[in-house]
């Protein structure tokens, strides 16, 4: 009995999940000299961690958002404006925290960058690797935006 549940739990999971094709993904193959510094390394796979994520967050978020995008937004009842104006916020939000470790991310770069205890192949296999991660986080900018634009009415920034 439990191992049919368990089967039962196995595929509703992976029915649920989305189809890989789906989402942009991200990926790196690090260097010899990369592999060889774990800390670099782990710097790098962190970064286009981050990145996925961001990627699947997107796709998700539009997807709920694609009902209503053909909708007037003043013709929905005050729950679903309400509902909508959510949906909006979390998704600025979820890039707000994306560029916070962007950030943090970046000024870690420049913190290895002046370490002149790292090999230079080192630091030019590193730079290569977050130029990848930049130029994948850009297109899904140019894809999908950091707004949905939902809102019709929204709050000036204070």
């Amino acid at each position: 009995m439990k191992k049919i549940v368990f089967f039962t739990l196995i595929l509703a999971g992976l029915a649920s999940c989305q189809n890989a094709t789906d989402v942009p993904q991200l990926e790196l193959t690090l260097s010899k000299e990369i592999k060889k510094n774990t800390e670099l390394s782990t710097f790098i796979m962190q970064a286009k961690d981050n990145a996925n994520e961001l990627a699947r967050g997107c796709v998700e978020m539009h997807e709920k958002a694609q009902q209503y995008l053909t909708v007037n937004f003043d013709s929905l009842d005050t729950a679903q404006q309400e509902q909508l104006v959510k949906l909006d916020y979390e998704y600025v939000e979820m890039w707000y925290k994306f560029n916070v470790k962007f950030t943090e991310q970046t000024v870690q770069l420049m913190e290895y960058l002046k370490d002149e205890s790292i090999p230079k192949e080192e630091l030019i296999e590193m730079g290569k690797s977050i130029a990848q991660v930049n130029t994948f986080v850009q297109e899904l900018k140019d894809t999908y935006g950091q707004d949905l634009k939902l809102d019709p009415y929204p709050a000036p920034v204070q």
